[in-house]
């Protein structure tokens, strides 16, 4: 289902110049690009070029590498909507020449260079046309990359596209995710900007942990729902179970283990969740919509208490990404209205 968070699935992009090579040998000329929390990349600069490294989310091995060279132009196909939001944020809509699907897409540039037919769709990465994207002005593919190869990688790099896998979405940190700016910085020629606006981001976020640390009563609280006969729910190491920690909320399956999404019968969920308090990332945005799919949580306690990012859903999955600080923010007034100087919710709705 494309609006459930916890089936998320985002992008990057290089110059048809960019290639994978070897790591370039480390001497004094090379400086590490500071990256704090994101696990699955790094970044190096040396003579005005950038060394981006993708590490495989598994491993943690280099799975490839690329020399982005300084002044080469880069135009990129984004099959993810979390990096079409990084380059919003960069105002670099115009180096995007492709997305997966305009009807997922909230920025109004975007929109706009939509219509002009500077941008075009491509659908997703196993039902995108080898033909349109060789025809296109594109040079960079960037998808998210679930262990396999991008469809015809080989013969679309025997022609010179840099095909490139963003695991944003692997990240456990909120700020991990966020950090993948710095990637979208590099291949812009705007990483001033992109560790202008990260480090942002990590002060908002930060002073916002602060209002919760100390916090005792945290209220119980459910995220996920109901997929034909299975209950989709976050493991207590993914990045929703770590908002909801930072936002001073007992996440109800905080015990389990990984990162892998858990799957429940709806009779354990009700049975696990009877006095739960809240309900986050429903899938859907009205109860109309929850009656039909989960004829029985009505029963539960948390029914009155259902929150869901809506109703600008896309804003959600194209922005959120990079701005952890305001879902927090949310989160925090969600399950903390008591809490003074956060008078708003950002993303999400309360459902009546």
């Amino acid at each position: 289902m494309k609006y459930v968070l916890l089936l998320l699935p985002t992008i990057l992009f290089l110059s048809c110049n960019a290639s994978k090579t070897d790591s370039p040998e480390k001497t004094e000329n090379i400086e590490d690009v500071k990256i704090e929390y994101a696990q699955h990349f790094n970044l190096s600069l040396k003579d005005n070029a950038y060394f981006l490294e993708i590490l495989d989310p598994i491993s943690g091995k280099v799975e490839s590498s690329h020399t982005i060279a300084p002044n080469e132009k880069h135009q990129a196909i984004s099959l993810s909507a979390t990096v079409v939001g990084m380059y919003a944020i960069l105002n670099q809509q115009k180096q995007l020449k492709g997305v997966s699907s305009m009807d997922y897409v909230y920025d109004a540039k975007v929109k706009s260079l939509f219509k002009l037919g500077n941008i075009k769709e491509f659908g997703d990465e196993t039902t995108n046309s080898i033909e349109k994207i060789i025809s296109s002005d594109a040079n960079t593919i960037l998808y998210s990359g679930f262990g396999d190869e991008f469809p015809n990688q080989k013969k679309l790099e025997a022609l010179h596209f840099t095909i490139l896998p963003i695991y944003d979405w692997k990240e456990i940190h909120p700020l991990g995710k966020a950090e993948w700016i710095k990637v979208i910085g590099a291949l812009t020629g705007k990483m001033d900007e992109a560790i202008a606006f990260f480090d942002k981001v990590v002060k908002e976020y930060n002073e916002l942990l602060q209002l919760t640390e100390s916090i005792d009563n945290r209220p119980t609280c459910l995220s996920g729902n109901l997929i034909g006969d299975i209950w989709y729910t976050p493991a207590s190491e993914s990045y929703v179970a770590h908002l909801m920690k930072d936002a001073g909320a007992n996440y109800r399956y905080a015990e389990t283990n990984g990162q892998v999404t858990l799957q429940f019968s709806i009779e354990q969920i009700l049975k696990d969740n009877e006095n739960t308090e809240f309900w986050i990332n429903p899938g859907y945005n009205s109860k109309s919509k929850i009656d039909k799919f989960n004829p029985h949580i009505k029963h539960l306690k948390c029914y009155n208490n259902i929150f869901c990012y809506s109703p600008n859903m896309s804003k959600f999955w194209e922005q959120s990404a990079a701005e952890p600080h305001h879902v927090l923010s949310d989160l925090i007034h969600i399950f903390h209205p008591e809490i003074k100087g956060i008078n708003t919710l950002y993303y999400y709705e309360k459902i009546n």
